[in-house]
Formats: C-alpha cells, sequence, structure tokens
C-alpha cells in the first residue's frame, strides 16, 4: 500500500527539526506548530493524519530506525565484480568498497539520524538494524575470500568479525561528524585491511590470533622462571584450552612459560608427558579415594557413584587437560612410538573403578554383563563424555545423571 504523502512530509519535519535543531527540541520540545509550519500545512490536516502527539513521535522515532535495504545478495553480486576486476586483489577491492561508499559513512546528516535512533529508537529495531548490516558485512566478507581457503583465526568468528566491522565503522561515523579532517577514505581501507589481515588465516593452519600477537610481545628475553615444571604446565593448560590438543605445540608453551625451548623439550620431550605430570597426582589421589573406601568397608555400588563424583570434579577442575586427555588416549589406540610414553597407560582411570566392579560380580551385586575392564572403561568414558559435552552442569549432577543411567537403568 501506498504511503500517505502527507503524513510523509511531516514525520520528514519531525525528524529535520531533531536533527537540524536538538537544542531548541530540547527546550521547547518538538511541537506541532513548527511541524505544521515546516510542513507548510495547517494544524487540522495534521490532526487528520495524526489523531494524537503520540502517534506523531511514534511515527518519527520509526522514520528514525528506518533501514537501508540493500539485499544481501546484491553486495555479494557486487563485491564478487569488484574481485574479478581487480584480478582476485583484496587492497584495491576494499579500496573501491570504502571510497563508494565513504560520502554515506562521514555524511552529517546520517550520523545525526544514527545516534538519534539509537537514543530513542526501541530496542528490537536498534538490533534488527544490527542484525543487517552483520549480514551485509559477513556477505562483503564471503565474496571477498570465496575463491581462497581461509578460515578465521581463533577465537575470532564471523559473528565476532561482522560485530568487529560494524563498530570500526560506527566509531570512524562518530569520529568524523566532530573531526572530519582526521577520517580518509584511506585511512578507513586501512583499518579494515589491518583487521582482515590480523583475523583472516589463508595459510591452512588453523592459526590462532595470538600466533600473530605473541611475536611481538615476546620480542623482549625474560628470565627463566624458578619453577619451570610448575610454569610449563600453567602455560600448557592455557595453550590446550585456546588451542586444543593438536593445534597446540611445544614451542608454544615453552614461550608462553618463559622457559628455553630445548630446556623445555629435556623436561617434557611430549605432550603426553605434559598430562601425565599435570594430572598424574590428581589420579593418584582419585585411587587412594577408591582404596579408602574399600578399606573402610562401602558396599560396591557407593564406592562406584563416589569415583563418579570425583571424576566429574576432575573434568571440571581440569578441563583443559582432560579434554586434551580424551583426544590423547583416543589416538593411543595402537600405542605410541618407542621411546615416547603411553598416556593411556600412565593415566588409566579405568582402572580404577575395575576391581570394584570385580568384586561386585564376584559377590553378586554387580551383573556379569561384561569384563570388569570393558564396563569400567565405558562407565568412565560415559561420564567423561557426559562432562565434556554439559559444562554448564554442575560436577554433581554429571556423576548423578551417569549413575542413575549405568547403576540403575531405565527400568521402573
Amino acid at each position: 500500500m501506498a504511503e500517505d504523502a502527507t503524513r510523509v512530509l511531516f514525520v520528514d519535519a519531525g525528524v529535520r527539526a531533531l536533527i537540524q535543531q536538538p537544542r531548541q527540541v530540547l527546550e521547547r520540545g518538538l511541537r506541532s506548530e513548527d511541524i505544521v509550519n515546516q510542513a507548510n500545512a495547517s494544524q487540522a490536516t495534521f490532526f487528520r493524519k495524526f489523531s494524537t502527539k503520540s502517534e506523531f513521535i511514534e511515527a518519527v522515532v520509526a522514520k528514525l530506525t528506518e533501514a537501508e535495504r540493500s539485499s544481501v545478495d546484491t553486495v555479494r553480486d557486487d563485491v564478487l565484480a569488484r574481485m574479478k576486476a581487480n584480478e582476485g586483489n583484496l587492497r584495491p577491492t576494499v579500496i573501491s568498497l570504502v571510497a563508494d561508499s565513504f560520502a554515506n559513512l562521514t555524511d552529517e546528516a546520517i550520523t545525526a539520524t544514527d545516534s538519534l535512533a539509537r537514543v530513542f529508537g526501541n530496542t528490537y529495531a536498534i538490533k534488527s538494524n544490527y542484525a543487517r548490516r552483520d549480514a551485509l558485512v559477513l556477505a562483503v566478507f564471503e565474496a571477498l575470500f570465496e575463491r581462497s581457503d581461509a578460515a578465521l583465526r581463533r577465537p575470532f568468528t564471523t559473528r565476532t568479525l561482522a560485530m568487529s566491522v560494524v563498530a570500526l565503522l560506527d566509531g570512524f561515523r562518530i569520529r568524523s561528524s566532530a573531526d572530519p579532517a582526521a577520517v580518509t577514505a584511506d585511512v578507513v581501507s586501512d583499518a579494515i585491511l589491518a583487521l582482515l589481515s590480523s583475523t583472516v588465516d589463508t595459510s591452512g593452519g588453523h592459526e590462532h590470533l595470538d600466533d600473530m600477537v605473541e611475536p611481538i610481545e615476546g620480542s623482549a628475553p625474560r628470565a627463566v622462571p624458578r619453577d619451570p615444571r610448575a610454569a610449563i604446565i600453567a602455560a600448557a593448560r592455557t595453550e590446550f584450552g585456546k588451542r586444543g590438543y593438536f593445534m597446540t605445540r611445544l614451542d608454544d608453551i615453552a614461550d608462553d612459560a618463559g622457559v628455553p625451548r630445548d630446556a623445555m623439550k629435556r623436561l617434557f620431550p611430549t605432550k603426553p608427558h605434559i598430562l601425565v605430570a599435570a594430572l598424574q597426582s590428581r589420579v593418584d589421589a582419585l585411587r587412594e579415594s577408591v582404596a579408602d573406601d574399600l578399606l573402610i568397608g562401602l558396599d560396591e555400588l557407593t564406592i562406584m557413584n563416589n569415583f563418579l563424583l570425583r571424576c566429574a570434579q576432575l573434568a571440571a577442575d581440569e578441563n583443559a587437560f582432560m579434554d586434551a586427555l580424551l583426544v590423547a588416549v583416543a589416538h593411543d589406540t595402537y600405542g605410541e612410538p618407542e621411546g615416547l610414553l603411553s598416556v593411556k597407560q600412565k593415566l588409566n582411570i579405568p582402572a580404577i573403578i575395575g576391581p570394584i566392579i570385580q568384586q561386585g560380580q564376584d559377590n553378586g551385586t554387580l551383573a556379569p554383563i561384561g569384563t570388569p575392564v570393558d564396563l569400567a572403561a565405558g562407565i568412565t568414558n560415559t561420564l567423561l563424555m557426559r562432562c565434556f559435552t554439559r559444562r554448564n552442569v554442575s560436577p554433581e549432577e554429571n556423576a548423578t545423571f551417569i549413575g542413575n543411567l549405568l547403576l540403575r537403568g531405565l527400568s521402573q
């Protein structure tokens, strides 16, 4: 349905008043008399189009938050055409995009309207506008890197990259309104290219953002820590948490810990050695707690419930190392090459509960549905998988869930 031209005239006059005479509007309010004069109309016409002053204000606010309707497909096609014209070169394509949109970015009226929309607009409309702009930035990103094997360096995602570009452009827009000489098309395009070059990895190496920052931070020599083992384990906890088991490198751990790389490799030749050093005392404590429960005469089901809870607590306390352990064990099925240790043997958590299962089967407390070794592995692995996939749930809840499922079953 076509929009009422006279209503549009009044609404546009209201928006102009807010933009051109903000101090007067603060002092006197957005008066219908002023709007009528700007629109060269009458009060009677105004109130035929708007039954109340509130209805007019709502229409003005809606106009402020009204977004351009560039489609994602149109934007993507435009960027693809520019990339083709520039023979796939990123820099000239970004420069041309910024040059063509720079007038809108630095337009004072658009900046004022944008600011007023944030002040007066409703939250839903503002969020919708951000979501639309994020989608357009994402379309540009996909088109820029469509023909390359590009990935974002963690922890960046397409969503956070889009948000960052939008925030960057908003910052330039605000600065330009107060200091137009400082904001040039070259500055904007350079900033966007700098953001893309630091967050986008085209090497196929699945890099982390720290890979770009650490060489700068690590240029000054540091004193070797007094306790290098503890420093290495602390650094490994951080690296495993950020990168996962396979992407973590011993050299990165050494650099983070401030330990010379050759010294690090004498202390910990492999990543499994670090896992064992980090978790051995906790696994030993778990083994001792089961032995104590057995010594004081607890029954098998109680001991197993206690084991599940302590194991779930271990997974919560040492989630980075336990995540890495799960991966290391999964790839330790056939044993490590000669000269390396087997983390599966050194940190054999299921073996802790195996004798309890054997005892329960022998005295009829537990069903002989499998060997103690297989049952212990199944119970432990199921619990750990639950802990890894339900990190927002407490260790007590995870242990109770698995205990109810595996020890009591689903039957009524």
